[in-house]
C-alpha cells in the first residue's frame, strides 16, 4: 500500500489554490497529520481500514472533518483521494457532481462508516 504524505497533500494544496487564485493556509497542523495517519491506523496489531477502500475513505473524511486548512477542504480532500487511488492503482470513477454530493454529505455529517466505504467502493475502478 502506498499513501500519501505530508508534501503529497501540501503540492495537492497548492495545485488547487493556484487553480482558485486563492491561498488554503494550514489551519490546523495536528489535524493534517491526523488525517494523513488515518488509513494507517490499527488496533490490537490489526489494521483499522485493511482494504482500499477504506483506507480511501479514511483519508478523505480524516481531511474534511478535521479540517485542517483554512479553505479548500473538501476540494483537497477530492484531490487526495484521487492521487490516494492512482498510487494504489485504482481510479475514482465519479463526476464533478457526484464527487461534490459525496464531499458535502461527509462535511454535513450524513456519511459515514459502511455508507461512506460502499461509495467509495463503488466509485473505484482498478487499473487496466
Amino acid at each position: 500500500m502506498v499513501y500519501l504524505d505530508l508534501e503529497d497533500i501540501l503540492g495537492i494544496r497548492d495545485r488547487v489554490a493556484e487553480a482558485y487564485a486563492d491561498q488554503f493556509e494550514v489551519m490546523s497542523p495536528n489535524g493534517l497529520l491526523s488525517a494523513l495517519a488515518a488509513p494507517r491506523r490499527s488496533a490490537f496489531g490489526a489494521e483499522a481500514f485493511p482494504t482500499l477502500s477504506e483506507k480511501a475513505g479514511a483519508l478523505v473524511y480524516a481531511l474534511i472533518q478535521n479540517h485542517p486548512f483554512w479553505d479548500g477542504n473538501k476540494r483537497i480532500a477530492t484531490g487526495a483521494l484521487r492521487l490516494f487511488l492512482e498510487r494504489n492503482h485504482a481510479n475514482l470513477a465519479a463526476d464533478g457532481p457526484a464527487i461534490k454530493s459525496f464531499t458535502n454529505a461527509i462535511a454535513r455529517g450524513a456519511l459515514r462508516d459502511r455508507e461512506l466505504v460502499a461509495w467509495v467502493s463503488d466509485h473505484i475502478e482498478d487499473e487496466a
